[in-house]
Order: C-alpha cells, then structure tokens, then sequence
C-alpha cells in the first residue's frame, strides 16, 4: 500500500515538475541567495552547501523546498492535480500523533552532492501554477513573498502566517541558533501542573499514545525530561489540585428573586428583564444565577447570569452576564463588565482587582471577555480595558497552585494582546489555536506586562503565541509550552529548550 501511494506520489509530481517547467518559462525571474546561516529541521542540522534543494533567501525570508522527502520528514502533505495546481495542508486533529508515531517515524537522510556557493546568487522564478494552502487559494501574484521554482521544485516562503499559522509548524530563530524549524512533532508535553525549587511537572503524552503520564524538567531546562512513575505523578496532580483550591478567589452562589419580570436581590432592585427573557424559549424557562463576592463590610460584588438551558455551540440563547456593586449599601450597575469575574482579590492597599480571562469558544476566543477592573477603596471601578485601549487583557498566575498570583503590594502579571477595546459582543477570528487571521492594532504592544495596583504598566516580555497556557511557578517566573513543538519557555528569565519527540520517548 505505501509502496502504491509514492508511487501515486511521485507520478503526479512528474507531471507537476513538467508542467510546472513550461509555467516558469512565462514567469518572472528573480534573485536567490543560499542561506547562510544554520537551518535546523526537527534538530537536524541541513547541509545547505550539499543539498540539491536548499533553503535559499529572497528578500530577507528563508524559503523551503517542497520535495518529497522534507515533506515526509515535516508530515506536510502535497497534492496536485492539472485542475487544482498544487495543494498544501496537514493531515490533523484525528490522533495524538500527526501522520506517523514518532517511534515508528522513518529517520531522515539528507541527500544532494551540489556545490552551492554562498557568496553568489542564483535565478529562480515566481511560481505561477494554481496553488492552495490548506484550502486558501494563493494569489501568487499579489503577495509580497510570493512561491517561486527553484531548480523545478516549488518554494515556500517561510512567513509567520504560512508556516506557523495556516501549517502549524514552530518557527525559532537567533543569531547564535540560526534558524530551526520543528514540524510534526508529537505532542508528548502537554501542561505544567506542578513545581517546587527545582523542578516543573508535566503532564505527558505516554508512550502507548492512550495514557497520560508525567514528566520532571530541570527549570535551568539544561537536561533531558525524566518520566515520572505513575504513583509519584498522581500524588502530584492531587497536591496540585488541593493547593489550587486552597488559593481558590471564586465567590459564593446566591439565589436571585425573579417578581414578575422584575429581578431583585436581598431588596435590591436589579431591573427588568428583557423582552426576550420574560417567556419561554422552546420548552425552557429562563435560569437566573447569582454568585456573591464579599470584599469587607463596606463592599460587595453580584454577578447575575440569565440564560436558557439549551444544549448549543457557544453561549445559550438571550443569555447575558450582569455585575453590581454594592457599597454602603447602595447598588451600583457595572456596565461595562458584561462577563462574570473569575477572580476578586482584595489588595493591602485597600484596592480590589477584578479579574477574568478570556472566554473560549471552539478554537477561537469571545472578543472583550478578557476583563481587568480594579475598585478603589470608595467603591470606584475603573476598567483596565478602556484604561489601556485593550480588547482583551489575560491575568496570569491564577491557576498555579504553588505562588499568589498577586504579589503582597498588588502587582499583578497580565498579557496584552495589542487590540482595540471594544464592548462589542461576539468571536475574534484573529484569536486562538487556529486563528483565521492575524491582525494586530499595536504589534509592539503586544506582551507580558506587570501592572501596579495604581493602573501602571510595565513591559516584561514580548509576546508569546496565542492560545498558550500559562505557568507561575513558586518564584514568581512565568513558563508556557509551544503549540507545535515540545519546547518550554521561561519568559521571565528569556531562556527556552526544545526537546524532540523521539529524544523524549525514547
């Protein structure tokens, strides 16, 4: 069978090749120069002085030959077809590996006996074939780093947007490193759960691809992981599970009265429901609930939900989120909080913050349901959001069970995400695993911030992916896993190591 498919394969990339070859022809020609700086693939330093196809460079972008057995080592797949041109996409998403488990991988060998001069350029040309990624159709034409041939073999511009968004590879580069480039790795690090002076602890992938393990990591990350045995890591997941609900900042449920179309608290008047929430939706009968946040004796929060019990993707049917202040026993609307805090904590200085992250919805985030307010010692709220002009502000630490996400002054740790605020309700495509676009208002706004309890912000870290999870450890430092590679990041201290799958499993 497999025999069968390359054969398939490389039939109709012959066909490609020569049709690609009169295509060219007609094409514009441009300048390419091999890469001289190191490109490492999953590890795999490249011999780009050797390789029929190198990696070569056209205006500062690196850019990857898509041959066969690359593509076989990246588990990139490649189809053509003389209607459709060129199709470029990953097999994913339907097992915990991508197109091959990793220990049964077939190793990549590198081949070529060129002689790829470093200090020359060399003619390629702008690809003009039909050509898709991942079901996006490439105007070749238009894009300021277009495909191009080279040597008859399609080219791909190794952009953030191509590469890292649309095919799920990890792209890392430094001036000591070069250029590495890790793709279809499985993903055997999965989420930190635990630390203590040395260590972190991560859940793992297990060996037989069904079971989660753990794994011990030096937090200097210079050695190798080691397994854990499957008794010590679930003592370790119940220490970490009792220690988080010990820093727990969630508040208390509370009934609300429902008179009429009236809602009321305690003798509060909340206000009137709406329209569509005074009948019945289907054969559902609208539910109310109340959670209670009581900071002293002067002052309280209530957040109050409405929503229909209906089984549907995303938010029920005319739900909404409603918070109050009660102070001095007066009751004040927040109207600008529109989602339900997950966290209330109460500074020394007095100062409240009020705090939730972003709300998820499939692969993707609520616009402006990552909310950061904070309440003065009078009652006052102000809105981070509408402070810093921020869409989204994501508050970190808060679900590490090992240090208090607040420090005893009231700093807190936060990512910023470089978006415009905005009170409009609904999905940001631009957001999550599989983001559909990648726009920013102010990419160098973008990143991890400390903010005082007196609403200043000061500059971390640039910033990571979107989508990742965050780790405070018991020093304060902040740690993610990478989405595509199983790479630990220490943001605070600005150090990272990734380890490869096999090096891992082995």
């Amino acid at each position: 069978m497999l025999k069968k498919t390359m054969l398939t394969w490389l039939g109709a990339l012959l066909v490609w090749c020569l049709w690609s070859g009169i295509a060219m022809a007609e094409s514009s020609s441009v300048q390419v120069s091999i890469a001289k700086f190191p490109v490492k693939v999953n590890g795999q330093m490249m011999n780009n002085k050797q390789l029929d196809y190198p990696f070569v460079v056209y205006k500062d972008v690196t850019y990857i030959p898509l041959n066969w057995d690359l593509m076989q080592e990246l588990e990139l797949n490649i189809d053509w077809t003389a209607a459709e041109g060129l199709k470029i996409y990953r097999s994913c998403c339907t097992s915990p590996y991508w197109m091959y488990p990793a220990l049964d991988k077939t190793k990549y060998i590198q081949s070529g006996k060129a002689a790829n001069l470093l200090t020359r350029t060399y003619s390629a040309k702008v690809a003009t074939a039909p050509i898709q990624l991942w079901g996006a159709q490439i105007v070749n034409d238009k894009e300021e780093y277009p495909f191009l041939e080279f040597r008859d073999v399609t080219y791909m511009p190794l952009t953030w947007t191509f590469a890292h968004t649309r095919l799920m590879m990890d792209l890392q580069f430094s001036l000591e490193e070069g250029l590495s480039i890790w793709s279809g790795q499985d993903q055997v690090l999965q989420q930190i759960v635990y630390d203590d002076a040395e260590a972190l602890y991560v859940d793992a992938m297990g060996k037989d691809y069904k079971t989660y393990a753990m794994m011990k990591i030096d937090k200097k990350l210079q050695t190798k992981p080691e397994w854990i045995e499957k008794e010590q890591a679930q003592n370790i997941r119940d220490k970490a599970a009792q220690d988080a609900q010990a820093g727990a900042y969630e508040g208390k449920k509370v009934a609300i009265e429902r008179v009429g179309n009236s809602l009321t608290y305690e003798g509060f008047q909340l206000g009137e429901l709406r329209k569509e929430e005074q009948g019945i939706l289907g054969d559902t009968k609208l539910q109310i609930e109340g959670t209670l946040y009581e900071i002293d004796s002067k002052r309280k929060l209530l957040a109050v939900y409405t929503y229909f019990p209906i089984a549907v993707i995303g938010p029920p049917p005319s739900s909404r989120y409603q918070l109050f202040a009660i102070i001095d026993g007066q009751l004040r609307p927040v109207t600008n909080y529109l989602y339900k805090p997950q966290h209330v904590v109460k500074n020394t200085d007095g100062s409240v913050w009020i705090a939730r992250d972003r709300m998820p919805f499939r692969d993707f985030y609520f616009r402006g349901s990552g909310l950061l307010a904070l309440m003065d010692i009078n009652g006052n709220i102000r809105l981070a959001n509408e402070v810093w002009n921020e869409q989204d502000i994501s508050p970190l630490g808060f679900n590490s069970p090992t240090r208090n996400p607040v420090e005893p002054d009231g700093r807190l740790i936060v990512r910023l995400y470089g978006k415009s605020y905005t009170n409009e309700l609904g999905i940001d495509p631009s957001t999550g695993l599989n983001s559909l676009t990648s726009e920013l208002i102010d990419p160098q706004k973008d990143g991890l911030y400390e903010v005082l309890p007196t609403l200043e912000l000061r500059k971390l870290s640039k910033a990571p992916d979107d989508g990742l999870s965050f780790y405070r450890d018991n020093e304060g430092d902040i740690y993610t896993i990478q989405l595509y590679s199983n790479t630990v990041t220490n943001w605070t201290q600005n150090r990272s190591k990734t380890w490869s799958d096999i090096e891992l499993l082995q």
